[in-house]
């Protein structure tokens, strides 16, 4: 039931899509899944405040990628070190929140105390009087006032603002808003500069909360500083007076709603407050929370039944008539049965002398099985008797036959019993005689005794008190954690700047391709100062949801997002490394003791040194590009080097000959395909034997420079006329040993000589090669377009005659 949402609003539905942070942290904080994985990981019971720095650690690390390691530092580990990375980082990150966090967890549990008095005390002084008359302006002013005055100074000066948003409702309206704008069209066609700089408010929902609280509270944005009531101008007073006003003048029926919702939270504070230091885990977070509201509220709903609705109203901000819809599909219509419900869960039963105890598990077990007997009775009295009527046996001898029949053993059943067992076991699965003696036995321990004490003596009673549990058991669970929601604005505040830096990194690496791939110095200068822009616009929005944090630690927090460091790593290397905002001049660090944390040397000096860390990544990587380009450059030119020229025609003639007596010539045939290979193969084979030795009486090429059976003696260079015979010689010998075996007479070096200088004879003659041709260096046009194509038809010629002649032979072989 963690997980269950009963009482929910639209936003909650969508908090999954990470819309609301506050809504989706509570999401995950109940789904079963997470817990799992938090049990895995986390180091037992923790205080809780603890407990949820933990989590946002867990949620930004594995749900939103923020790392602390880059990602060229993490490539080359091995999966135990990268686990091992794993866990130093996560626990790096939660330290990180921990120690922006503080004690503003604490800090917010005893404002949002000091909230719901004053919605008390205000709905006692302010309710069913006038919002018009002066006094009760006067009054609620100094209500305000009087509240504000009990924030300890020491606190972060955020918590007025908080206080002052809640206490108007302007933080409800802004997050509705905030929500509308999310989940609506995005705005598109907007300049370069606009779309970098946009507020984008929705997607930090309660830092943008607070921006405008300041901003209403203070006349501009300037973040919080000492105390609200110091420099509150009079017409923001009257703006806040005045929406305290239309808040709690109304009805008494509203106002005492206001007043019950409070008072229940009260509750829950206290609840928090009493443990806020003891360790405890999610799960008896849960169960000491939920107690606390099951017995408030089946107090308040046996004391006060009629303002129910609207009390759950006012504490969840949703409609009464909503919830009164949502609890009668869960089938709680009366909510008397609601308090039922909640005190069953709320005092689990205990032994009683005058029977056992019932679990829900006994409750459940016990439901099904007189589910079964009932339908057993029905399926007999009706639908078996029925037809047995109609087929006309007597009705006087069937209303003798009872469930008692089936508790009879089978071998003594005898005439109209065997006909009416028959016809049941036909309609449905007939238990054995000792589990329906069992059945029965059950249905009369809860008419007599084993549930009279809880008012339940039938299944339907049973069916019922089960879902009101459940449904009580749910909204237990919905409240408590409607109320969590609550308590996690600075937490969400935190987790909010770390998702904004992670979206804005992303925009500016979308920035920084157009940049380096302008070649227009002046563009890409503007672009960067558009980056400077926004460094200086995020720094002043942390020091707004973090006020006492000073310009050194707000520029290595700025400087550790942007370049993927811990925070310690970052303000350590910030102190250690030359400023570029001293780049040529001298090489030392930016001193920011003396800076306040919006001077322009803070955003230059850390955005120049993610540029310069983009750039030098980016050099490395096209240096590796261009490293595995020729890498594959060498890969190619060692595997040309490897290739065998001839061996096309040696596969060809070695198969095409020993198929052909089972297949015939049909698709055997040398074709112009096979001549476009070949004369590329050839062009390849002159190309790679420039050069190379070869003997002038055989045309043997060997490795070692001399020819085995004519020595060193007619050895040469080899020409490009040379290579052209000894290819052709090479193709045609292979033809002829795949035709007639190994024992065939190669073609000789002359012969081979002769073939080729007769086809440049014809290709003179035909003017395709002119007599300035140099064929002992012939250009690659003219081998792979010219000589090359014509070899190779003589070479396919040749290799067509023969398969002929094979085919002959092989149907002279047949006749015989």
């Amino acid at each position: 039931m963690a997980s269950s949402w009963i009482l929910k609003t639209r936003q909650m539905s969508e908090a999954g899509k990470e819309i609301l942070l506050r809504e989706a942290l509570v999401n995950h904080m109940r789904s079963n899944r997470d817990r799992q994985l938090l049990t895995e990981i986390a180091e037992g019971s923790r205080p809780m405040e603890d407990i949820l720095s933990f989590f946002a650690s867990f949620w930004l690390y594995h749900y939103q990628g923020v790392k602390l390691l880059g990602f060229d530092e993490a490539q080359d580990l091995t999966i135990e070190l990268k686990d091992e990375a794993t866990r130093k980082e996560r626990r790096q990150l939660e330290l990180e929140i921990r120690e922006l966090l503080g004690v503003k967890f604490q800090e917010e549990v005893d404002v949002s105390r000091l909230v719901s008095e004053f919605f008390i005390k205000a709905a006692d002084k302010l309710g069913d009087k006038s919002a018009t008359d002066q006094s009760t302006k006067e009054m609620a002013l100094s209500l305000v006032k009087e509240y504000l005055g009990k924030i300890p100074t020491d606190y972060s000066p955020n918590h007025d603002i908080d206080f002052i948003n809640e206490v108007t409702g302007w933080s409800a309206a802004w997050r509705r808003e905030l929500y509308t704008k999310a989940s609506g069209l995005k705005e598109t066609a907007l300049s370069l500069r606009d779309e970098l700089l946009r507020p984008r408010d929705e997607e930090t929902a309660e830092i943008t909360v607070l921006t405008r609280g300041l901003s209403q509270i203070y006349g501009t944005m300037k973040y919080a500083e000492g105390r609200p009531t110091q420099s509150v101008t009079d017409s923001a007073w009257n703006a806040i007076s005045d929406a305290v006003l239309k808040r709690f003048c109304q009805s008494p029926l509203e106002t005492q709603a206001i007043r019950a919702a409070h008072e229940l939270k009260l509750r829950l504070i206290e609840a928090v407050e009493i443990d806020l230091e003891t360790p405890t885990s999610l799960e008896e977070y849960e169960a000491k929370m939920g107690q606390v509201v099951a017995n408030h509220l089946s107090e308040m709903i046996k004391a006060e039944p009629d303002s129910v609705y609207n009390m759950l109203s006012q504490l969840l901000q949703i409609n009464s008539s909503d919830i009164q819809a949502a609890l009668r599909v869960k089938g709680v219509k009366d909510v008397l049965q609601l308090a039922e419900g909640l005190m069953s869960v709320a005092e689990p039963p205990t032994a009683k002398a005058e029977g056992p105890s019932i679990n829900k598990e006994d409750l459940e077990v016990m439901e099904r099985s007189l589910k079964r007997l009932e339908k057993l009775e029905t399926t007999l009295q009706k639908q078996v008797k029925g037809m047995l009527r109609a087929k006309g046996w007597r009705a006087s001898e069937l209303d003798k036959i009872s469930l008692d029949l089936l508790t009879k053993d089978r071998s003594s059943l005898m005439g109209i019993e065997v006909q009416v067992l028959e016809t049941l076991e036909s309609k449905m699965r007939v238990p054995s005689p000792e589990n329906l003696k069992l059945l029965i036995k059950q249905r009369e321990q809860v008419h007599d005794g084993a549930l009279s004490s809880l008012g339940m003596a039938s299944v339907s009673d049973i069916s019922q008190q089960l879902r009101h549990e459940e449904v009580a058991r749910a909204i237990k669970l919905d409240l408590v954690w409607h109320f969590t929601i609550g308590l996690l604005t600075n937490l969400t505040r935190i987790v909010e700047t770390y998702m904004r830096s992670k979206q804005d990194l992303l925009r500016m690496k979308a920035l920084l391709t157009s940049i380096y791939e302008d070649t227009e110095t002046e563009l890409q200068f503007l672009r960067e100062e558009i980056l400077i822009d926004l460094t200086a616009i995020r720094i002043y929005e942390l020091k707004c949801v973090h006020p006492e944090l000073d310009a050194s630690t707000l520029s290595a927090w700025m400087h550790a997002r942007l370049a993927s460091k811990a925070l310690d790593a970052a303000s350590s290397n910030l102190e250690s490394t030359p400023s570029p905002v001293f780049e040529g001049v001298v090489e030392a660090p930016l001193v920011r003791d003396g800076l306040t944390f919006d001077n322009y040397a803070i955003a230059y000096d850390v955005m120049h040194r993610f540029l310069k860390q983009e750039r030098s990544g980016m050099a490395a990587k096209e240096e590796l590009a261009i490293e595995a380009k020729r890498q594959q450059q060498r890969l190619a030119e060692r595997k040309k080097t490897s290739l065998d020229a001839l061996s096309f025609v040696y596969t060809k003639a070695h198969t095409v000959f020993r198929a052909i007596a089972r297949v015939g010539t049909a698709g055997l045939n040398w074709t112009a395909n096979d001549d476009t290979k070949l004369a590329n193969l050839l062009a390849f084979y002159v190309r790679t034997s420039r050069g190379r030795s070869v003997c002038t009486n055989c045309g043997a090429i060997p490795k070692e420079g001399a020819c085995s059976e004519h020595g060193s003696g007619q050895m040469i260079k080899s020409k490009d006329l040379d290579s052209l015979a000894v290819f052709v010689m090479r193709s045609i010998s292979d033809i002829k040993r795949g035709l007639i075996g190994p024992k065939a007479e190669a073609m000789t070096w002359d012969e081979a000589r002769v073939i080729v200088q007769r086809e440049i004879g014809n290709l003179k003659r035909s003017g395709k090669l002119t007599s300035k041709t140099n064929l002992n260096a012939m250009l690659p046009g003219e081998i792979n377009y010219i000589v090359g194509p014509a070899l190779a038809k003589v070479i396919g010629q040749y290799f067509n005659n023969s398969l002929q002649y094979a085919a002959r032979r092989a149907n002279l072989a047949k006749s015989y």
